[in-house]
């Protein structure tokens, strides 16, 4: 049976992201001092991974592109994979990334980091957190207390700030004509 028009990859990408966030939040097991350093640890191994992975993808898809400078190819590359890979699931990479973020400085100090956590939070509580800080509006129930835990919340906020503006400016073109062509009266 053929997919429908109105369902895209993209609305599919959608949907995945919304379903992963509600499976995220409704994980249970709570975390200690030492299971958050153990996430944290994986976390790492997570980006690297990944980086590795997107890495090799670049180098893959580069070959194969047909302009003649190799940083051409490369960016062509990566703007293709950033394309192919879809908002809602670099935006899930984004909100995972930062969610390791606050489990680490969480973990580092557990009791000065946040307030509004409890003693043993949930993954769910820092993915929670993360998701509304990237949308510019932490929680007002989970506050950032510790310089780090700010730093972090603000650097967050920065870059996904930074990041949405640089996905729609995407969509306008903003050169301005050229002085070498003349003006075109209406």
């Amino acid at each position: 049976m053929p997919r429908p028009g109105w369902l895209t990859s993209g609305a599919m990408r959608l949907g995945l992201l919304c379903l992963f966030i509600v499976l995220v939040e409704m994980l249970r097991p709570r975390l200690t001092q030492e299971r958050a350093t153990w996430l944290v640890i994986l976390g790492a191994i997570g980006v690297v991974v990944g980086a590795a992975l997107f890495f090799l993808a670049t180098r893959q898809l580069a070959v194969r592109l047909p302009f003649h400078e190799r940083s051409a190819r490369v960016t062509g590359a990566v703007l293709q994979l950033l394309r192919r890979t879809g908002l809602p699931l670099l935006a899930l990479a984004f909100f995972l990334f930062w969610t390791f973020v606050y489990i680490g400085v969480w973990a580092v100090h557990p009791h000065a980091a946040f307030t509004g956590l409890g003693q043993h939070p949930r993954f769910a509580d820092f993915f929670y957190t993360s998701v509304l800080t990237a949308f510019i509006s932490p929680p007002g129930d989970v506050i950032a207390h510790s310089r780090g835990a700010r730093a972090a919340t603000m650097i967050e906020m920065v870059t996904a700030f930074a990041l949405v503006t640089a996905y729609a400016s995407s969509f306008v073109d903003w050169q301005r004509p050229s002085t070498d062509e003349p003006d075109r009266a209406p």
